[in-house]
């Protein structure tokens, strides 16, 4: 299994390493709302309203950041993310009023969400169909690492200073930005159709794509030519039903784990769990992908794409359900336990599927509209949440019934779609 990891361009492995580093310092999205509750006194509606402004950016971030990927290339996208976004992360440590906060919120999640397109087509760029699965885990795992690091450390670095929290997540994202300037070449016109047998084990002392010159100069050309006009990119978009099904499949799962970074730590700040507790009991979802994600992603390779998936939201469904029925820490971490089980299935294979979907053309377009599933249903989610949780009536255990139900109608829509998107293995043996 690990040959399987280890064979993969080595673009790929320094990208994995540089998305470790960043998201060990990624604070922002996890601590924004007990940010502005307990530093700035800002009431919990505004917090939760103010992620979902965070999803309003996302959404036009994914998809600037998806056509420009297509048409500037994948790494300029990246490195004016990862740059201008530190800067913005900076400014957002000194801000004190709501309509600051509000402005520097939605501008964050701009330049910071424009990465995820322009990255996932860069993957995609340098792997063949069958190795998409094997490197999408990978890239899961190294983000998830320090998404475990990154809550551990960012609770207690709230008990002591929540400013420095935003410092060190720019200072990450800083580093981050230098490692793809001086490693990392563009990939975009430069994708081949096919790579030689002596990249793809890693030997024959050549460079994989991404980090060494063009291997084929008619694919190139082919490369060059496939070049998109944005009307018609979003023409073909609008046409490809299993594609924007797919879509609303993940937005409706998405709008559910979403309440994990929104209202999961006020809902348990009211049950007297503390921020450090907070960041301890969600580090528990990183760990389990750490150690989980590649093994599981080999164990369910013999079964069919759509039924991983469709597993997958069912777990995550019945995870945030129980947590209407949690009362200390270990009932907590045992939700955790269940909804990253199915975070873990649908990983193994969501990315990979849209890669396939894909044309070749159009890949970070693609990209960009299967993150705007999850940047939508931040903007929604976080808000409606928190009204939900507030509300006197309904209150918390109404809030975690609602996404039991929303998940359980995620589940049918990727039902629906199982054959379709069964067609290759999650892991294939080649």
């Amino acid at each position: 299994m690990l040959g399987q990891y280890l064979k993969l361009p080595r673009a790929v492995h320094i990208l994995c390493v540089g998305s470790f580093i960043n998201r060990a310092g990624s604070f922002f999205v996890a601590f924004m709302s007990l940010y502005l509750t307990t530093v700035l006194n800002l009431d919990e509606r505004f917090a939760t309203l103010n992620m979902g402004l965070f999803g309003v950016g996302s959404i036009a971030a994914v998809l600037i950041g998806g056509h420009f990927a297509d048409h500037l290339g994948r790494k300029r996208v990246m490195l004016l993310s990862l740059f201008a976004g530190a800067a913005t992360l900076l400014a957002f440590s000194f801000a004190r009023t709501q309509g600051v906060v509000m402005c520097l919120t939605v501008v964050a999640a701009l330049l910071a969400e424009m990465y995820r397109p322009a990255a996932s087509a860069l993957i995609a760029d340098l792997t063949q169909p069958h190795e998409r699965p094997i490197a999408f885990s990978l890239m899961y795992v190294s983000i998830n690492l320090g998404f475990a690091v990154g809550a551990t450390v960012g609770g207690m670095l709230a008990e002591v200073n929540f400013r420095a929290l935003f410092w060190l997540d720019a200072a990450t994202s800083a580093i981050y930005g230098l490692i793809i300037l001086t490693t990392i070449k563009e990939t975009l016109r430069r994708a081949p159709t096919t790579r030689p047998a002596t990249q793809r084990s890693g030997g024959g002392g050549s460079d994989p794509p991404g980090c060494g010159t063009t291997d084929d100069s008619g694919a190139l050309a082919a490369q060059q030519a496939a070049v998109v006009p944005l009307a018609q990119a979003a023409l073909r978009i609008l046409r490809d039903s299993p594609f924007l099904l797919f879509c609303l499949g993940v937005h409706l799962n998405a709008y559910v784990f979403m309440q994990s970074m929104s209202t999961l730590p006020l809902y348990m700040k009211h049950r007297g769990i503390e921020p450090a507790q907070y960041g301890l009991v969600v580090a528990l979802n990183g760990v389990l992908i750490v150690f989980g994600q590649l093994p599981l992603a080999a164990l369910v390779g013999r079964f069919d794409r759509g039924s991983v998936i469709a597993l997958g939201a069912l777990l995550t469904a019945v995870g945030f359900g129980l947590i209407a029925w949690a009362q200390t820490m270990l009932h907590y971490a045992l939700t955790v336990v269940v909804w990253t089980a199915g975070e873990m299935l649908m990983a193994t294979s969501m990315s990979a599927v849209v890669a396939d979907l894909a044309p070749a053309d159009m890949r970070a377009r693609y990209m960009g509209v299967f993150t705007m599933s999850f940047s939508s249903a931040m903007m929604i989610s976080a808000p409606l949440g928190g009204w939900v949780l507030a509300h006197p009536v309904v209150g918390g255990r109404g809030l975690w019934g609602m996404a039991f139900l929303v998940g359980m109608v995620s589940t049918s829509v990727f039902l629906v779609l199982r054959t379709r998107i069964a067609k290759h293995p999650v892991v294939s043996s080649a």
